[in-house]
């Protein structure tokens, strides 16, 4: 058995020099350890990159009796995702995140966490799931209906608001609506135009008959 040092590559032997020879030399793949034997005849490897690092492309590779290795040379990529980040909240991370790692995430007193409260760095440098967001808990400014209004100034979590119409109109929808972890828990009423009721037809016929005979 040797050890070879390429640049930060380490390559572990386990087969006898004759029969090494008897296969194409591999190329160096940086930051990797790669080991190989021979089992029934064959020459097989087996790649693995060192930490910090996640491979690209086949991991175990063999040699035949036709001396060609079954797939093409792996690499080894940096593993690291991108730094979470978590606006109005908390990570667990301290430093850089490798590929499978894991981390948990929290939003600051008065904001509420949107998403998984989790998140996994993919062999891709992507999270999985995606980040959270924290959103605060109280609302904004709800909406008005046409020919409406509302009647309350606190929109804080908990709060509560109650909607009325101008005169003449009448209100179709929920009336009041409070808000929960910064969404109001109803939608937007709407004011209806209240239609007078037609006279009925013998009253007016009436009438006609009143006009005349004066």
């Amino acid at each position: 058995m040797f050890f070879r040092f390429v640049c930060s590559l380490v390559v572990v032997w386990l087969i006898s020099g004759s029969d090494a020879e008897s296969c194409p030399e591999l190329p160096p793949v940086d930051n990797s350890v790669f080991v190989a034997k021979e089992m029934k005849g064959q020459i097989w490897g087996a790649y693995f990159c060192l930490k910090g690092y996640h491979l690209v492309g086949e991991r175990n590779l063999f040699c035949n009796a036709s001396k060609e290795w079954n797939a093409s040379i792996p690499k080894c990529r940096l593993g690291h995702c991108p730094d979470p980040v978590l606006v109005n909240g908390e990570v667990s991370a301290l430093g850089p995140v490798n590929v499978s790692d894991k981390i948990t995430l929290k939003c600051n007193e008065q904001y509420i966490l949107k998403g998984s409260n989790w998140s996994q760095c993919g062999e891709d440098h992507t999270w999985v799931p995606p980040l959270p967001v924290c959103r605060s808990k109280h609302c904004g400014p709800p909406g008005y209906p046409a020919d409406g209004y509302f009647e309350g100034s606190d929109f804080s979590s908990g709060s509560t608001i109650t909607y009325k119409c101008e005169k003449g109109y009448r209100l179709v929808g929920t009336r009041d609506q409070q808000c929960i972890d910064g969404e109001w828990n109803s939608e937007l009423p709407a004011c209806e135009l209240i239609q007078e009721p037609p006279k009925p037809a013998l009253q007016i016929e009436y009438e006609k008959a009143l006009v005349a005979c004066l």
